[in-house]
């Protein structure tokens, strides 16, 4: 319930320097434009080359600890406690929980990162360029970035603030994860992990937002025929920003579940004209093999690095770089995903929370990324030449508008792209705000003023990312921000091992449950 009559006082040694921080970085870009794209794209190797390795590791680890909670007794524990029940239909679930971790990354990056796996693969694996091997590399490396490492992350993060929230009585906030963790409150610890969080969610979404921009610029330019630049991309982020920072101010709670209704049947509609007006036998074919090279190179990929091979940056400019954005999101998206599981067993949580937003993005990538492949490999259109001259962004559309009805199918992606990112934005403009302010839940509605500031925040560095460097400088800020949550990350993915083995010991799955103390006085009045 949101209680807008509820005043709150800001927490400014989260605000302050958070703000600062984000000021400075706006003011660089605004007057250093190019040293600031120039820094954001040298972040990328940074990152990748000095904490790849710790990437990685954190990624494995996230598998395989949500898979020691579905194996183990562990995912008996019903979120909630014993006689929970669920709040949520199943498809307010799906629609919710796909539509939430999806935003615009699956849209954008996913659309247009098989072209250069196809043109342009990693060096060690020998793969030749524009090879039948290519091609099937291409299709199996986007689904396995876009699939069970992101979803495991998400979800065991957002196991960690369910069972802190419905099993131990706790609130919805890292303030919960420190005093829970050191059985007391430790406010400067706090602090700290929320300046971390709040910066590095306001990179996330500034850089969602970035993609964003990209990708409904080359849509413009590919229906409207208006040329992409700084302008374009400078109205766009103008009325989109107003669009979502609106729509947070005047609180969309339910409208948020009815946009992501929409955005699934938009998808969906999507999945189905490709299939119908495209080759789907060829899609068919290369999807499978690419569902088995996946299989065959599951672990490997995750840790896939440039080993005695440093001139190669692939996977600095992917991988690594993927595994960081999730990492940004994981901790905030954990905390959405955690109010859905009320009423599920942990098994149940982690499994429906990774592997149906997973099923559907493998199919979403084997469809779009295999027509992809169809149209470049077979000569219809030349995909990487415009991807070459005009940007990532445009792949989906040239594959697009080669199709029958090639103009409709580009305006309904392009409100596709829209509403997937209010999705996104909404929800986290308010958390942000939240973030900021004392003594508030995640669920309670903040401040209109912080809301507006941090949307607007948000809006400025996602149009000076576009603005200075295009992906490279969306890269490099997903790299810096994923690098700083690691340590929160690693923390939920602990504080589960914590809390799990607690609540195994209680028969109600609820730690220091308050009716503990009435049963016992209740059963010593029936033994006298």
């Amino acid at each position: 319930m949101r209680k807008n009559k509820k005043t709150y006082s800001l927490y400014k040694a989260v605000f302050i320097p958070a703000v600062i921080i984000l000021t400075v970085e706006i003011i660089f870009g605004v007057f250093f434009t190019e040293n600031f794209g120039a820094i954001l794209n040298n972040t990328i190797y940074w990152v990748g080359d000095n904490f790849g390795w710790w990437i990685n590791i954190l990624s494995v680890l996230s598998i395989i600890f949500a898979l020691c909670f579905v194996i183990f007794k562990y995912g008996d524990v019903r979120i909630g406690g014993a006689d929970a029940k669920p709040e949520y239909t199943i498809w307010q679930w799906v629609s919710i929980t796909t539509c939430g971790g999806i935003g615009v990354g699956l849209l954008f990056w996913a659309m247009g990162e098989p072209i250069y796996h196809f043109m342009t693969p990693p060096v060690a694996p020998g793969v030749e360029a524009g090879s039948r091997e290519a091609a099937i590399f291409a299709v199996s490396q986007t689904m396995f970035n876009w699939s069970f490492v992101q979803y495991s992350m998400y979800s065991f993060c957002g196991l960690a603030f369910a069972l802190l929230t419905y099993n131990s009585n706790k609130s919805l906030s890292f303030g919960s994860l420190v005093e829970h963790s050191f059985n007391r409150k430790i406010p400067k610890l706090t602090t700290v992990v929320q300046i971390f969080a709040v910066f590095a969610l306001a990179s996330g979404v500034s850089n969602s937002m970035g993609a964003g921009l990209l990708q409904i610029g080359a849509g413009v330019e590919s229906v409207f025929h208006i040329a992409q630049g700084n302008m374009v991309w400078l109205v766009i982020a103008v009325s989109v920003g107003a669009f979502f920072i609106i729509s947070s101010v005047t609180g969309i709670s339910k409208g948020l579940t009815k946009i992501s209704s929409i955005t699934m049947i938009l998808l969906f509609f999507m999945l189905g004209y490709v299939l119908f007006f495209g080759d789907a036998r060829f899609i068919s074919k290369i999807s499978t093999e690419a569902l088995g090279n996946l299989m065959d190179n599951f672990w490997s990929k995750i840790t896939f690095n440039n080993t005695m091979v440093p001139q190669d940056q692939w996977p600095n400019e992917w991988t690594i770089t993927y595994w960081n954005a999730f990492i940004i999101f994981a901790p905030v998206i954990g905390m959405f995903l955690a109010r859905l599981g009320k009423g599920r067993t942990v098994r149940q949580f982690l499994l429906f929370n990774i592997l149906v937003p997973s099923t559907f993005c493998l199919i979403w990538i084997g469809v779009f990324a295999g027509m992809i492949m169809k149209v470049q490999s077979s000569g219809m259109v030349d995909v990487w030449a415009a991807v070459q001259e005009l940007g990532m962004q445009t792949t989906i559309y040239q594959v697009l508008g080669n199709m029958p009805g090639g103009t409709f199918i580009q305006i309904v992606f392009l409100v596709t792209v829209i509403c997937s990112f209010v999705t996104l934005a909404d929800p986290m403009s308010s958390v942000l705000a939240t973030l900021c302010v004392h003594d508030q839940q995640i669920d309670d509605e903040p401040p209109t003023k912080v809301k507006i500031l941090m949307g607007t925040i948000v809006t400025t560095v996602s149009y000076l990312l576009v603005a200075s460097g295009g992906t490279n400088s969306v890269k490099g800020l997903l790299n810096l921000g994923g690098l700083l949550m690691t340590i929160p990350m690693l923390w939920l993915f602990l504080e589960n091992f914590r809390i799990g083995g607690k609540l195994l010991k209680k028969k109600n799955y609820l730690e220091n449950s308050p009716n503990e103390s009435t049963t016992l006085s209740e059963k010593m009045k029936k033994a006298k």
